[in-house]
């Protein structure tokens, strides 16, 4: 009796043992989190429908893209600035239609008519596309007026030297002052000559986020760090630069390289300009990118989001959960 009493007890702690161990799937098997349905980052639009506007005429040309159905009688804007040679809208295609379904114009320079366009060019052509756009919406013409004092300016790789070029030299440019600025993986690489001497000049009222990937092979973050550390104006409550790591937790893993920023969406391929590497649009974007640039709009406008995008070290660092429950590694910074 003795040794089927002990038999039974051991069996029963295989069972619990197996039990326990089935509740919690094992690294590599949790599943990516989707789009949240609300909060920064999320999928509650205010607007179905996007009006995709095409002036690309050469360096000084842009696209437009509008909000409808329904359509507003005006709307707040956003520049959203490509990377070195991306001139193709698709290549951040999907970002792009969040922006505008939340309510907002994006103006979406080309500032380059290809490779040989010098990085010295870049952004007095983006300023120009900037105009053009904002002039013809003030017309009526579409539709749509844009309110020219809620500007928050995006920017990708290079596009994040333009953002920062534009912001700080927006007077003698003859554009609106930017409220809020969000460089993504920005630096110079060899093409020095395109970025400012100093950035100290950056206005105390601007909001500045920047986000670095840690294994950025293309651009380092010295650019950053310059931005950084030149903004002495700017609160530290109100400028923040973050790194964002890869984590190969779940099934599909997290990846952290020069491209993140970039989501394709065929819809608004121009047919011309090549494609970035990334296709994806993923937890990436939903709780990094699109949450934290949600978060400085809200801040940059409204004085809302402001923890999330610079203050609460839990918000700002959060990028999401896998499926059985576990986070996904945090975003550092300072």
């Amino acid at each position: 009796m003795k040794t089927i009493h002990l038999m039974l007890k051991l069996l029963c702690i295989v069972l619990i043992t197996t039990n326990c161990q089935n509740t919690t799937p094992p690294p590599g098997k949790a599943d990516l989190p989707g789009q949240p349905t609300s909060g920064y980052g999320g999928s509650a639009y205010q607007h179905a429908e996007v009006i995709k506007k095409n002036y690309d005429d050469g360096p000084t040309g842009y696209w437009l893209y509008l909000p409808a159905s329904p359509a507003p009688a005006s709307a707040p804007v956003v520049v959203f600035n490509h990377g070195y040679g991306g001139w193709n809208p698709a290549n951040y295609g999907a970002w792009i239609k969040h922006l505008v379904r939340q309510g907002n114009i994006v103006i979406y320079p080309r500032y380059q008519e290809g490779p040989r366009t010098k990085p010295t060019e870049f952004t007095p052509n983006a300023a120009a596309g900037i105009r053009r756009a904002l002039e013809l919406l003030g017309s009526g013409q579409l539709g749509v007026r844009p309110q020219t004092d809620q500007l928050v300016i995006v920017g990708h790789s290079y596009g994040g030297v333009v953002t920062a070029n534009l912001a700080l030299n927006a007077g003698e440019l003859r554009i609106p002052k930017p409220k809020g600025i969000f460089l993504a993986a920005s630096g110079v690489g060899p093409a020095v000559s395109g970025q400012a001497k100093s950035y100290a000049g950056l206005a105390e009222s601007l909001k500045l986020l920047m986000i670095i990937e840690k294994e950025d092979t293309i651009v380092d973050s010295v650019f950053m760090k310059k931005v950084y550390a030149e903004s002495k104006a700017i609160p530290l409550a109100h400028k923040a630069m973050l790194m964002h790591y890869p984590d190969g937790y779940g099934a599909d893993s997290i990846t952290a390289e020069h491209n993140e920023a970039t989501c394709i969406d065929p819809d608004f391929d121009s047919k011309d300009g090549k494609l970035a590497a990334s296709t994806k649009v993923d937890a990436t974007d939903y709780y990094c990118y699109w949450r934290l640039a949600d978060a400085l709009i809200d801040c940059s406008r409204n004085n809302k989001g402001c923890p999330t995008a610079f203050t609460d070290v839990q918000q700002q660092t959060f990028t999401g959960k896998w499926s059985d429950g576990v986070e996904i590694k945090r975003l550092s910074g300072r």
